[in-house]
């Protein structure tokens, strides 16, 4: 890449917010629920929710294709790629620890049920460049704070597999969400 006069932003991280349908949303719950064995998806490679809710794939192809149009002007059929699965975050309590998606180039969290009322669940986003913010003070600190987000139904974020993230406990009686990875074999000209 070459540097242009004046300001040149570089090293951009696409994150990228959008929602479904609640009536989508309901339809995904009731399939999901409808499963007996969700398995383990961190120990159980057959665990693949994909496998088991076939929707799952056109909604992968909705928003990862909505996401690639806008970050990189590209269409979704013009790549080769595979999706990955899982349920997380059923249980009052539940949290998760700071990590990323290590081996995905991009993970999307689809909230197909949250509580709006609930306390706590925040998802939260920190700066991928380590180390970036080395020496900063105000009012440049700012550029490096963690990015917060308190999901409601319906709600999907996707980034970069890179990006690490932690949930924050929540108190609620059911909360579901469904991070889908995308693995990117080939891009097609």
């Amino acid at each position: 890449m070459k540097l242009n006069a004046g300001l040149n932003n570089c090293w951009s991280t696409p994150i990228y917010k959008t929602t479904l349908s609640n009536e989508l949303c309901n339809d995904l719950v009731t399939k999901i629920l409808m499963e007996e064995d969700l398995g383990d998806p961190m120990n159980d490679s057959s665990s693949n929710l994909v496998h088991r809710v076939p929707k799952l794939k056109d909604v992968a192809k909705q928003i990862y294709g909505e996401y690639f149009k806008e970050a990189y002007n590209l269409d979704i059929n013009k790549i080769d790629y595979t999706i990955k699965a899982w349920l997380t975050g059923t249980k009052n309590g539940y949290n998760m620890e700071t990590h990323n998606h290590s081996g995905s180039q991009y993970v999307s969290v689809v909230y197909i049920m949250a509580e709006e009322e609930e306390s706590g669940g925040d998802i939260v986003l920190q700066d991928p460049r380590f180390n970036a913010n080395r020496g900063s003070m105000q009012p440049f600190i700012k550029d490096f704070a963690s990015i917060e987000h308190k999901p409601k139904t319906g709600d999907v974020l996707i980034m970069p597999g890179y990006v690490y993230h932690f949930v924050r406990p929540y108190m609620s009686k059911l909360r579901l969400a469904v991070p889908i990875d995308i693995f990117i074999q080939s891009v097609k000209e």
